[in-house]
């Protein structure tokens, strides 16, 4: 059975992977034609709250007490679980409208 320690530990390098994926998508924004920008900002928006709930999840289950933190495994599993699905829809969006959204002269 995984411990506490061995849950936060790997919940935090799964955070870490998908706080580059997010940075990748703010790359890429920066790329958009402009009528694009909103729509994909917005998008950043909800995937940093996302992020900010699985930070909270993480700190929740770190700072319960070792016979408790189980409880809150599940949950705190989704709320990763549920970021990294809104990570690879919005990567994948971008990728199948990536000539919709792409200025020309920033697409290289």
């Amino acid at each position: 059975m995984i411990t506490r320690d061995e849950f936060v530990k790997n919940l935090k390098n799964q955070l870490d992977e998908l706080n580059a994926g997010i940075e990748k998508i703010e790359h890429k924004a920066k790329l958009v034609r402009e009528n694009s920008q909103a729509k994909l900002q917005a998008r950043i928006k909800y995937l940093r709250e996302k992020r900010d709930s699985a930070l909270l999840k993480i700190h929740q289950v770190k700072n319960t007490s070792e016979e408790a933190w189980y409880d809150l495994k599940q949950g705190t599993e989704n709320v990763i679980n549920s970021l990294k699905a809104a990570i690879t829809k919005t990567m994948s969006n971008f990728k199948k409208n990536k000539s919709d959204l792409v200025a020309e002269k920033s697409a290289e």
